[in-house]
């Protein structure tokens, strides 16, 4: 029997006319790659850029930077939707963090303590501390804020114009009677006049600055008004049942409903929900159905 012997490996080169067809290929490849990103990135640009004039002191309060007007690509922004998100997720990291949170409403500018000196010895264990409502005495006896940053009634809907959520990392040491924060974030919405409309900022700020954030997001709404009809509530809190009340409704763990402001969607206000429409609890925010797809629970502890 004759051995069989393997075939010697081809040496045969790839022919000019192969090549050319190859480079023919990857020349409509990557055409098509750069038409498709072209469209991508064109999509959150229609309609060009607008400088957005927001009045006084407003960039300073919220970035910590003198400035007159911010740059805005018209809604659908699909850069702005990633960094809302990014933030959304940024939180859900921060209250993993904290050993209480808290979301209080506010109608003017806010404030970003990054360590609060508790000057009475009843306030050292957050126990004694449980709502939000609580945790706005704290900083009002403590000198963190003003009595009239922050709205006095803290629990169901919040009907205020502007929000803080206050992430609260506990006592900085044993022997002091320091409570030291994790982060703060604001929410806030500024009515404009050129253009009229309604610019919407949420940010995020830690212990190392408390006037330039580390992340933020903003939103342009071009003739819309906050009014009535607007975005609101921005959150609704749920307390216990034990404290009775319409919204206390929690058996054991307080939360809040918070809605931001969505980058995806152009019409900031909505129709609202008719009086007597569904329970108590719905129809105070329902009409936050549709309005955006940013919606956390937030859980508020700790309110045990």
């Amino acid at each position: 029997m004759k051995k069989r012997r393997n075939p010697e490996p081809s040496s045969r080169a790839f022919s000019l006319v192969e090549m050319l067809m190859a480079a023919a290929i990857g020349a409509v490849v990557i055409t098509a790659a750069v038409i498709g990103f072209a469209v991508v990135s064109g999509a959150s640009t229609r309609g060009g850029r607008v400088d957005v004039q927001l009045p006084g002191a407003t960039h300073v309060n919220l970035y910590g930077a003198s400035a007159s007007y911010v740059t805005m690509w018209p809604n659908p922004s699909y850069v702005e939707a990633a960094k809302a998100r990014l933030l959304r997720d940024k939180l859900v990291e921060d209250v993993s963090a904290s050993a209480a949170v808290f979301c209080l409403g506010r109608n003017g500018t806010g404030v970003r303590p990054a360590r609060i000196t508790v000057t009475s010895s009843d306030w050292r264990d957050l126990r004694a501390c449980a709502t939000p409502a609580d945790f706005r005495q704290l900083l009002v006896a403590n000198n963190a804020a003003g009595a009239g940053v922050f709205i006095e009634n803290q629990t169901g809907p919040l009907t205020a114009s502007n929000a803080s959520i206050f992430l609260v990392g506990g006592l900085e040491s044993a022997t002091n009677s320091v409570l030291k924060m994790v982060a703060t974030y604001e929410l806030d919405f500024v009515a404009t006049t050129n253009p009229a409309g309604v610019y919407a900022s949420v940010r995020r700020y830690d212990t190392n600055s408390s006037t330039v954030p580390t992340d933020y997001y903003h939103v342009f709404y071009p003739g819309e008004d906050n009014g009535t009809g607007g975005f609101r509530p921005l959150a609704v809190h749920f307390g216990r049942q034990a404290a009775g009340g319409t919204y206390n409704v929690a058996p054991n763990h307080p939360f809040t409903f918070l809605w931001w402001p969505d980058p995806l969607v152009s019409r900031l206000g909505g129709a609202a929900i008719p009086a007597g429409t569904g329970s108590p609890l719905r129809s105070a925010y329902g009409n936050m159905a549709g309005r955006t797809s940013l919606f956390t629970v937030l859980p508020i502890f700790p309110g045990q």
